[in-house]
């Protein structure tokens, strides 16, 4: 356990710290060439005063400069281009005085290579690299004819620097184009979904980058970004400013220190570019937040854009500009989530109401119509003197069933289980006479095809298109006879519903009724509609599987 956390604090000692592993291995390179010439004491075989005194120098130089940088990212990014020129020349003379060409130190070259490929791009790794190689051919050509000159290793070892900068070049093209601090996957279970947008998308960078405090700004796409959301101290705020706290800015990302008015961006091509703090930042506002040093990224989504700033960041260093822009993207990819996720949601609902609307229309709006029509015939029977006190007795028993009906249409909602085809027939068969009790019709149901198990979504439509194929038939055609079949193959079930109704011919703008054509769409089915005088066949197809399951 205790060999654990260790690891996890030097993990955490040189996370996004490539100035701090730089200037370390510098300091550990020159302290290994000191003990290296000590114990071999044929080395350096040149200029042995003057090689002790550079080493000595430099050493004390490296030391200085890690301690100095150690937790001040401005002067990193300040001394990184002198450093390296120390480091390139200093390596040269040390490989060339000790031994020339057959030194043991010629792979040291690899430090200020590594350096320029992680800390710059991989355009100053090739300038590394051909001044490097340049070097080595001019000190290799000043101690040509000397004893210790063997021109075959010469040669030899330049191939090799050549080789070993070229991939280092190649690296350096493809490092900055792959690095990848994170990945959202990685934190998505962490993610609250309870938590508003704003505080999700700025809680999760500010998670990662071990921020005590962070503002979210974030307006219409093309608009100023005045609005804000801020955490600091575990208390949350929404803010409003008159001036964007985030001026217009050339960088997509910047680390800033707001107490001495300086911030450093990074250019595409990999340069540090030094600038002040109120170019682009508002300090006053800033002060009014607390911020004092922390990094500022761009974020956008596809309708907002605004600026995600973070402060009270332990060991700040220059590798969070780039760890800035992924964070920026981060907050802007939580930002389209909910979007996306409230927009389903709304949608979902949305569609629920018209489903819920659809199923009281074809039900408890369509019995209402049959049971007027039901009334209609009873006031006809009292007026002519008929006994109407046992229609009115069957009134009451059909509008018992309906209750019975709209509850058990409520419990089938509630619902999770697929219906077996012979339920469905035997409920279909049950709410047929019922329909022919109401509307005073013959309907008839027959089923046949192979064993199947209908979802609870199609078994609920089945239902409710039977109603309002009835409702139409009798209504609209003035049918008394209804035949309706039911068939299962090939993972659809198909639906024929036929009448002795007036009809019309097929030359007659014959469209499928709207209420039936809306449901069958919605379950990715078809529907045709075949009709001449004195019969209507109505003919649905609809997939067991895919959005009615």
């Amino acid at each position: 356990m205790r060999v654990l956390q260790q690891l996890t604090a030097a993990e955490g000692l040189f996370k996004y710290q490539s100035g701090r592993v730089i200037a370390l291995g510098r300091v550990m390179l020159v302290i290994l060439f000191l003990i290296a010439i000590v114990l071999d004491r044929s080395e350096p075989e040149r200029a042995v005063i003057e090689t002790y005194v550079l080493l000595i120098l430099y050493a004390a130089g490296a030391v200085t400069v890690a301690v100095a940088t150690w937790r001040n990212w401005w002067l990193d990014a300040r001394l990184a281009v002198p450093a390296h020129a120390a480091d390139m020349a200093v390596f040269t003379a040390i490989v060339f005085s000790a031994n020339g060409t057959t030194s043991p130190f010629f792979l040291f070259f690899v430090l200020p290579l590594l350096s320029a490929a992680i800390r710059w791009s991989w355009r100053e790794t090739a300038l590394t690299a051909s001044a490097l190689i340049v070097l080595y051919l001019i000190a290799g050509l000043l101690i040509a004819g000397t004893q210790s000159f063997e021109i075959e290793r010469f040669v030899v070892r330049s191939g090799h620097l050549l080789i070993l900068s070229l991939l280092l070049i190649w690296f350096g093209i493809h490092e900055r184009a792959t690095r990848l601090f994170f990945r959202v996957e990685d934190f998505e279970s962490g993610l609250d979904e309870k938590q508003g947008s704003l505080a999700a998308a700025l809680g999760l960078p500010m998670q990662i980058a071990n921020a005590k405090g962070g503002a979210l700004i974030i307006g219409q796409a093309g608009e100023e970004a005045c609005d804000g959301f801020s955490i600091c101290g575990g208390k949350q705020r929404a803010f409003s400013a008159e001036q964007p706290l985030v001026r217009y800015s050339e960088h997509s990302a910047f680390v800033y220190d707001a107490g001495n008015n300086r911030a450093l961006a990074r250019l595409p091509e990999g340069h540090f570019q030094f600038v002040s703090a109120s170019s682009v930042l508002d300090l006053e506002q800033a002060r009014e937040l607390g911020l004092n040093e922390g990094i500022a990224a761009e974020v956008r989504t596809g309708t907002q854009q605004g600026w995600l700033v973070l402060w009270g960041i332990p060991d700040l260093s220059t590798d969070f500009i780039d760890l800035g822009r992924e964070l920026g993207r981060a907050a802007g990819f939580i930002l389209d989530r909910h979007a996306l996720l409230a927009a389903i949601e709304t949608g979902a609902a949305a569609r629920t109401r018209l489903s819920l609307a659809r199923d009281v229309h074809d039900s408890v709006v369509q019995f209402l119509a049959g049971t007027a029509f039901r009334i209609e015939a009873i006031k006809r029977a009292a007026r002519s003197g008929s006994d109407v006190e046992g229609e009115l007795e069957e009134l009451k028993r059909l509008l018992l069933e309906e209750q019975g009906e709209v509850r058990g249409f409520v419990t089938a909602l509630r619902r999770d289980r697929d219906v077996d085809l012979a339920e469905a027939v035997a409920e279909l068969r049950a709410l047929a006479e019922r329909l022919g009790q109401q509307w005073s019709v013959v309907c008839r149901i027959s089923a046949n095809g192979e064993e199947a198990s209908i979802p609870i979504r199609l078994h609920l439509d089945l239902q409710q298109l039977l109603r309002e194929a009835v409702a139409n038939a009798v209504r609209h055609g003035g049918a008394d006879r209804i035949d309706v079949g039911l068939s299962i193959d090939d993972g659809r079930l198909r639906l024929s519903v036929a009448d002795n109704g007036s009809g019309f011919t097929q030359s007659k703008d014959a469209t499928e009724p709207w209420s039936l054509k809306e449901r069958v769409e919605r379950a990715h089915g078809s529907i045709r509609l075949v009709s001449s005088p004195g019969s209507t066949n109505v003919l649905i197809s609809l997939p067991l599987a895919g959005a009615a399951a």
